[in-house]
């Protein structure tokens, strides 16, 4: 007899919670039962009232995590004996968030193996503290587990299972732009990415790539395609595409299966004629490359991304010479950067003719390498309580002075409006002087949201839906999200090893990691073995 596992997802109705479905995926081939709620409009007290769930489960990126901290210290006053669980970045770069009174259990990493322990453990009535990839919390004192050996196989994960979604929200279902993942692994050290912190985790292993088989891939796509409408596909994963003949070969079957345009994340140096060649060829649509900065000092000194300029500019014109659409990431308010960095961040994208300029605000999320730069060079607190749920409104870090900091801020808003239009340029130099305001926050969101969906992304969607994304512009969302609760402070516990008895599951150990080197590193080739 398995158990009942309820997911909360706040913002449901945006991107599909991949990382969470792939975990429920596995717990249901396994005999466990899932669900799926979202919080916006919903009573989630309520939810779990009815449902009766054994585990609560939360993947949670940093900001968000406090949202879900203070919903679960208040689920566990009502029901102390359901086995809350956090996942998700958050619980990647920083497990000690299970210091929170309430939280029972955080994931680091891939998911699906132990949660699939943990609720076998908890069927069982067997003692879960020494499940690798988990920290335990258990009569006062937190059990640490190192990490599991890595899957190699991701063909033998089930597909995501969206029926849950749809069971949820079955306008879901008919989103015409659905999410999928091709491969997991990243074998480049970017300061400011997740990577790194799984890299410490698992050791090198997480840096050689495991690569599904076109074969498995078109053939989730082709079951989605079964379950309702689809207009548009998002590969999600850090770089879609590392070997030619893989991409030649799912290029074959998705042109014959699926025929839809699709979207993918590239490191635009690893760009080659030939593999530019084949993503137009096989579907691709639109590309979503890291420009980031132009000051090389800041992109491989500080950002560590082992990249060289000429090789990124070369790769970017390859892809507009083939018709494929360039929406470019750019990162402001770098630690050691200014603001003249960034304006000549803003003229590159201007010269290389992106199609969406994309900007976000320098975060330095916990365990990161750009995190302990900032601490140590003092353009942050380390006070991690200080980021915010999203990245597109300010900046936590120091800057040289107040007013650098707000027209940097500002740049960020009318970044890619100022990358399409030129000719604003001197004007947009003048107007970031202005106090932050309302108008550029509604000008960035309108101009996201227009070009997502024409450009970048272009779909049809329902009047319903297209609605909703128009009033989003001006901070109008369906339904209120009544289940916000302060976070509880957290506990100063013991962290000890689990217990020889408490042991289970994947007996391989690797050894955990300190925090990666903060200097920048010589470049490595990607291994894809």
């Amino acid at each position: 007899m398995g158990v009942k596992v309820l997911f909360i997802v706040k913002e449901i109705e945006g991107a599909e919670p991949l990382g969470a479905l792939y975990v429920a995926g596995c717990l249901e081939q396994a005999g466990h039962e899932c669900k799926f709620i979202g919080t916006r409009g919903n009573d989630v007290l309520a939810e779990v009232r009815r449902y009766g769930p054994d585990v609560i489960a939360f993947g949670a990126t940093t900001g968000l995590h406090r949202y879900y901290l203070g919903l679960n210290h208040h689920i566990k006053q009502h029901y102390p004996k359901v086995v809350s669980l956090m996942g998700g970045p958050h619980a990647t770069y920083y497990p000690e968030v299970i210091q929170t009174p309430g939280l029972d259990v955080v994931c680091q990493g891939e998911g699906e193996d132990a949660a699939v322990e943990l609720c076998d453990a908890l069927a069982r009535g067997d003692d879960h503290r020494g499940i690798r990839d988990l920290w335990v919390k258990s009569e006062g004192k937190i059990y640490r587990n190192p990490a599991r050996g890595l899957r190699r196989d991701l063909d033998a994960i089930p597909f995501p299972p969206r029926h849950l979604l749809y069971e949820y929200d079955d306008s879901l279902r008919r989103r015409p732009l659905k999410s999928f993942t091709t491969n997991r692994g990243c074998p480049f050290p970017c300061s400011y990415c997740f990577n790194p912190s799984l890299v410490e985790h698992y050791g090198s292993s997480w840096k050689k790539v495991r690569v599904r088989s076109p074969e498995n891939v078109v053939a989730e796509l082709v079951h989605v395609m079964k379950e309702g409408p689809l207009q548009f596909v998002g590969f999600r994963e850090s770089i879609f595409v590392y070997d030619a003949e893989w991409l030649r070969q799912f290029g074959e079957l998705y042109r014959r299966e699926v025929k839809l345009p699709y979207y993918c994340h590239l490191r635009a140096d690893m760009m080659t004629e030939e593999m530019v060649d084949l993503l137009a060829w096989s579907g691709c649509y639109t590309v979503n490359v890291g420009i980031e900065t132009a000051n090389p000092e800041l992109a491989n000194g500080v950002l560590r991304r082992q990249i060289r300029m000429d090789r990124l500019v070369h790769g970017i014109r390859l892809l507009k010479r083939a018709g494929i659409v360039v929406f470019a990431d750019n990162i402001l308010g770098i630690p050691g950067g200014t603001l003249d960095d960034d304006l000549a961040t803003l003229e590159l994208n201007i010269e290389l003719d992106v199609d969406y300029a994309a900007a976000t605000l320098c975060t330095p999320y916990p365990g990161t390498g750009i995190a302990a730069y900032a601490v140590e060079h003092g353009h942050f607190s380390g006070d991690f309580d200080l980021i915010d749920d999203s990245y597109y409104t300010e900046s936590v870090l120091r800057f040289s002075s107040d007013e650098e900091k707000r027209q940097i801020e500002n740049l960020h808003k009318v970044f890619a409006v100022t990358a399409a239009i030129p000719a604003l340029l001197p004007l947009v130099r003048r107007l970031i002087k202005l106090p932050p305001n309302d108008f550029f926050y509604a000008m960035f969101r309108a101009w996201y949201l227009v070009c997502h969906m024409t450009d970048v992304m272009p779909r049809r969607l329902e009047l319903a839906e297209l609605v909703h994304s128009a009033l989003s512009i001006f901070g109008v969302y369906r339904g209120a999200d009544e289940n916000r609760y302060p976070a509880p402070a957290p506990e100063a516990l013991p962290v000890v090893a689990p217990p020889a008895q408490a042991a289970c599951g994947d007996t391989r150990t690797i050894q955990l990691r300190r925090r990666p080197r903060l200097e920048a590193e010589s470049a490595e080739a990607p291994d894809v073995r």
